[in-house]
């Protein structure tokens, strides 16, 4: 395997680390000050973006790891990429609607203001926490047993 592709797999788990890890401070709330949270803001963001350039640029690794072991499979090895991709998304956003539904969170249209109960600030916190931690912690264990050179 190339030096780069095990740079790769390295630094998406260190970001992935990092993006979990990250993800409970905002359950510090007001303690962490303006400056902690702008902090926390630029720190998940850039885990966040690590985890976008990482991710995709190793596809072309994982091909040619496929490639020498004797088979051709970039066409199916980025139609995996694609379709994992746009399930995760999708279940992403489900999960916040499913938390957010079980919290007991109101929407509203327009200027109408509605007061939200505990639960459902409750909901909103654990959706922006918890939920993206549980995905990307599934996604790192899945990572770590599925490296490019033997995937």
């Amino acid at each position: 395997m190339a030096f780069g592709a095990r740079s790769k797999q390295n630094g998406l788990l260190l970001s992935q680390a990092a993006f979990v890890a990250g993800s409970f401070a905002p359950a510090a709330g007001g303690r962490l000050g303006a400056a902690g949270a702008a902090v926390l803001v630029a720190a998940l963001g850039t885990a966040f973006a690590v985890l976008q350039l990482f991710a995709p640029s190793m596809v072309p690794d994982a091909v040619v790891a496929a490639e020498t072991r004797g088979g051709a499979r970039a066409g199916a090895g980025t139609g995996v990429w694609t379709a994992t991709e746009a399930a995760g998304t999708a279940l992403g956003h489900h999960a916040y609607a499913t938390v957010l539904a079980l919290g007991g969170f109101v929407s509203t249209t327009g200027s109408r203001s509605v007061r939200q109960s505990h639960a459902a600030h409750l909901g909103l916190l654990l959706g922006i926490t918890v939920v993206p931690a549980v995905f990307t912690a599934v996604a790192m264990a899945y990572r770590r047993r599925c490296r490019p050179d033997r995937c």
